[in-house]
């Protein structure tokens, strides 16, 4: 028996990082998956990846700042799988690394505009389609940089600090109508993109890896594993919460 046997996901931005962990975990877990993201390869490698391991799964081009798009996801979604039952919000955009006072206005927009409207946009029509089912569980991805603060990071740690305090709300209006609203907070991960970022900088590498208690990166698949859990019916009384999977960096950053 798989954690999430017989429910539909969605995994937004599922087709790299955390969000392709995650898509490939729900689907061994049981869960039928759609796979939204903007990059149709990548989206659709996993899905044939899912398919090669026995998995049903689907490719859903989808920009989370475009409502259409959102719509458009979760319609197909209940088209071909016939319901709703847990989500992992994945997409964000970086929003660079500068001074606050040295950040575009443009960079700025398209940061809150894909991950923290994005989740709003897709919050409220899978929230709609979970209502119509019964209930479900979303799983928002913050960050500890929207917990803490972060420097040259603002809009980026702003979004999702917009994203921790907009699942909270949510979580209370809806608790009642059988949907849990969670949030997990990684702290330094290594996807593909920061670790060829990392090898190109090994000085910034060292200052990264030592700002976790455990003087190392988390994986996607930690991340993945943390989602999947608080979308299976094994947490069935958490809701409202912010599950920090930081490997000791929050911890490490309060110490004398």
């Amino acid at each position: 028996m798989g954690l999430l046997d017989h429910k539909v996901g969605i995994v937004t931005g599922g087709g790299a990082g955390i969000g392709r962990a995650t898509a490939l975990l729900f689907a061994r877990e049981g869960a039928k998956v759609t796979v939204a993201e903007r990059d149709p390869r990548a989206g659709q490698d996993v899905v044939a990846e899912i398919a090669a391991q026995g998995g049903d799964a689907i490719f859903v081009h989808t920009d989370v700042s475009l409502p259409g798009d959102v719509e458009a996801m979760v319609e197909r979604t209940l088209a071909e799988f016939g319901g709703l039952d847990c989500v992992s919000n994945n997409a964000a955009a970086g929003g660079g690394y500068t001074r606050t006072a040295d950040l575009d206005e443009r960079t700025w927009d398209q940061t809150m505009a894909v991950t923290l409207k994005g989740v709003w946009l897709c919050m409220r029509a899978e929230i709609r389609a979970m209502l119509q089912s019964g209930g479900g569980s979303i799983v928002n991805i913050g960050s500890v940089s929207g917990m803490k603060g972060e420097a040259f990071l603002s809009a980026y740690s702003a979004a999702k600090g917009g994203v921790i305090s907009l699942s909270k709300t949510a979580a209370a209006e809806y608790a009642e109508q059988g949907i849990r609203i969670n949030v997990v907070c990684p702290g330094g991960i290594a996807t593909d993109g920061m670790t060829d970022y990392l090898k190109r900088a090994p000085e910034v590498r060292d200052r990264t890896v030592n700002a976790h208690a455990m003087k190392r990166l988390g994986t996607p698949e930690e991340i993945a594993e943390a989602v999947t859990w608080l979308c299976s019916d094994r947490s069935s009384f958490t809701t409202g919460h912010v599950m920090v999977v930081d490997g000791g960096s929050l911890v490490k950053s309060h110490a004398i």
